[in-house]
């Protein structure tokens, strides 16, 4: 026990040995670099959240629209599905519209996001959805 703790402690308190990687320290930038970096950072802010605004007025944030969503992102990167999300949201803009679709629409329109297991239990869940409802 006591040369567990003795390795313990020399672990915390000694000095890194040449196995161990040292922390990198960030880079040393002039104070112009930065404001050019905020700036950048700052305009790309604006642009996203009117890029938002513009959305969030074309399609309200509900639970189904997070559901979606959410099954689309499994494994796929957002850039990928926005366009795939938009198209789905305009066909199918709730539950009962998706339970009411065929397999075969709901297939077209997850075709190109791959993992179409992800489409038809989606489509399922809808159906159980809807059948709860009613």
């Amino acid at each position: 026990k006591k040369r567990t703790q003795k390795t313990l402690n020399s672990f915390f308190t000694a000095a890194p040995s040449k196995k161990r990687r040292k922390a990198v320290s960030p880079k040393k930038t002039n104070e112009s670099t930065m404001e050019q970096i905020v700036n950048v950072k700052e305009e790309e802010e604006c642009n996203d959240g009117d890029e938002v605004k513009e959305n969030e007025e074309a399609l309200p944030v509900t639970g189904y629209g997070v559901w979606v969503s959410e099954i689309m992102l499994q494994q796929t990167r957002v850039e990928a599905v926005i366009p795939y999300y938009l198209k789905w949201m305009k066909s199918f803009p709730t539950v009962e519209q998706l339970a009411s679709a065929s397999e075969e629409d709901v297939n077209a329109h997850w075709a190109g996001l791959g993992f179409y297991r992800r489409a038809r239990l989606l489509h399922a869940g809808a159906k159980k959805s809807d059948e709860g409802v009613q």
